[in-house]
């Protein structure tokens, strides 16, 4: 079995009756809080017990301090064990290090316990390392089995967190989509050698300008040139492991530079270490959950030792399950999960959030004139008021401005306009009465599928019967309505069918594109280098 050993420099951290006619299908008339342990005056003080079933619960795997706990695999000759206070401290250090991730993360990754130990040390020497005459043998920080294990050592405060997430984005490396497998993914990094030969491989991250404005509150001017140091020379790994750590200790100043700065060589590593967190599994974090832990909006560094984690309030999304009954294909199923809370309810039709800030792309038929004012709701219950901020008449399409400070789900567009034959998803509001005033039964977010089957001449013509044909089932209130590709891509906007061949009829990508970049609106355009699972 391999081993990774890290050495760390320690920095900072109508009709018309026989007329064709084609309609437009309008409709017919969570909270984070940090939990106290005791009260604020005299509070409870936690036990080592009580942190290590914490970070249990809150990882999905285990803190031990014997090396017999640990997985089978090859760590290091001499592992020493820590005094019960030091345990302790580590525990607490562990635990906030840990929140950083996703919740159950580490565990789904397949990291089965993570040892802490007063230090460690092997008989033989890599060349970065000093010799230790009251351990006998050469000292070092972290090593990761190969397979499920994890050990460290805890020499001081700052060094711990920094040696756990260079050994963690070990594991992460080698790990797809929650399966480990060193051969298959942890050897084979083409992109990352790409990088190390300085070609620019990750496009810019995109942040929003309130992510950018409250990044800066923070930030403290770090920049990450080139690699972290030395120890990177060892090994394409180690080289990735140093930068991984070196993102969790300046996170706020990281996030702005890959948004900033992409051409440096160190952005295009913090890009590709983004992408592997990510990509080890099919629900992985992305930017916008590291800018959450950089912004500290989940109240991470107002922890204490004498207080629990803070613990995010989930917001029931009843709809959700739509997506799981309407797509069989696992990857699809998961991509469209990831949008659908993004998708949109509004009085008269549908709409899809294009950014974080509150922007809603719906039809013009829809918004029906510049400074109107709708009712938007999102999936999970939601509700906000959104005004007319842009609109369209030709191209069919408005953007709305929501009310409101929260960060919300937004969709992303795809990097190029769809071809003929590419598998959709359309996710809507069919009414809930017909035309002549019966009910239909329909409830709100309905998912269906369908194809894009073909196109009408001149994109960026008049999309009053849009330009692009689909088959995606639709009715009226479907107006609005994002249609995505299987990576969950925004790719066209439904708003019409024709009459005369029941064919659906979206507005094109290419004017969805021109409208948002003539309104200088800020959206998420997809990277389809960093969409595609390995």
């Amino acid at each position: 079995m391999k081993r990774f050993a890290c050495a760390l420099a320690f920095l900072s951290l109508s009709s018309v009756t026989g007329a064709p006619s084609y309609h437009h299908e309008v409709r017919l008339p969570a909270v984070v809080v940090a939990q106290d342990i005791g009260s604020p005056v005299e509070p409870q003080r936690r036990t080592l017990d009580d942190y290590l079933k914490a970070i249990t619960a809150y990882t999905g795997t285990h803190v031990v301090f014997d090396s017999a706990d640990l997985p089978n695999g090859k760590y290091y000759d001499i592992m020493t064990t820590l005094s019960a206070e030091r345990k302790l401290k580590a525990a607490q250090l562990t635990l906030r290090e840990f929140h950083k991730y996703p919740k159950g993360y580490l565990g789904k990754i397949g990291i089965k316990a993570i040892g802490i130990f007063n230090a460690c040390a092997s008989k033989r020497n890599d060349g970065y390392h000093r010799y230790d005459e009251t351990l006998k043998g050469y000292r070092y920080f972290g090593v990761w089995n190969g397979n499920n294990g994890i050990a460290a050592a805890y020499y001081t405060d700052d060094q711990l967190p920094l040696t756990l997430h260079h050994e963690i984005f070990h594991h992460v490396d080698a790990t797809r989509n929650g399966v480990t497998d060193y051969d298959v993914y942890f050897k084979h990094d083409e992109r990352f050698k790409e990088i190390q030969e300085g070609k620019k491989v990750y496009d810019a991250a995109r942040l929003t300008r309130d992510e950018r404005a409250s990044l800066n509150k923070v930030a403290v001017g770090h920049a990450l040139e080139s690699v972290v140091g030395d120890y990177c020379k060892k090994s394409s790994s180690e080289d990735k492991a140093e930068t991984a750590r070196w993102l969790m200790s300046h996170l706020p100043d990281a996030l702005l530079q890959i948004h900033s700065r992409p051409e440096l060589a160190g952005s295009q590593r913090l890009l590709h270490v983004l992408h592997r967190y990510e990509h080890a599994l099919k629900d992985g974090p992305g930017v916008s959950w590291f800018v959450e832990r950089a912004l500290d909006r989940k109240g991470t560094q107002q922890l204490d030792k004498h207080q629990d984690p803070p613990v995010k309030q989930v917001r029931d999304n009843p709809y959700l399950a739509k997506v799981d009954d309407a797509i069989a294909d696992p990857a699809v199923r998961n991509a469209i999960r990831k949008v659908q809370p993004a998708c949109v309810r509004l009085d008269r039709g549908s709409g899809v959030c294009i950014s974080a800030d509150g922007h809603v792309l719906t039809c013009a038929h829809v918004a029906r004139k510049l400074g109107n004012q709708l009712s938007a709701s999102f999936p999970d219950g939601r509700k906000f008021t959104a005004t007319c901020i842009a609109l369209d008449s030709r191209l069919d399409l408005a953007l709305l401005k929501l009310d409101t400070n929260e960060n919300l789900p937004f969709a992303s567009l795809a990097a190029a306009a769809p071809a003929k034959g590419t598998r959709i998803v359309c996710i809507g509001q069919p009414g809930s009465r017909t035309p002549s005033g019966e009910k239909t039964g329909y409830q709100p977010f309905h998912v269906s599928t369908g194809k894009i089957r073909g196109f009408l001449d001149d994109p960026l013509g008049d999309q009053a019967l849009g330009r692009t044909k689909h088959d995606a089932w639709t009715y009226w209130g479907h107006s609005g309505s994002p249609l995505f590709n299987e990576s969950g891509q925004l790719i066209a906007l439904h708003n019409s069918w024709d009459s005369t061949t029941a064919m659906r009829h979206a507005i094109t990508y290419q004017a969805i594109v021109h409208f948002l970049k003539r309104e200088k609106i800020d959206f998420d355009l997809a990277n389809c280098d960093q969409i595609g699972l390995f």
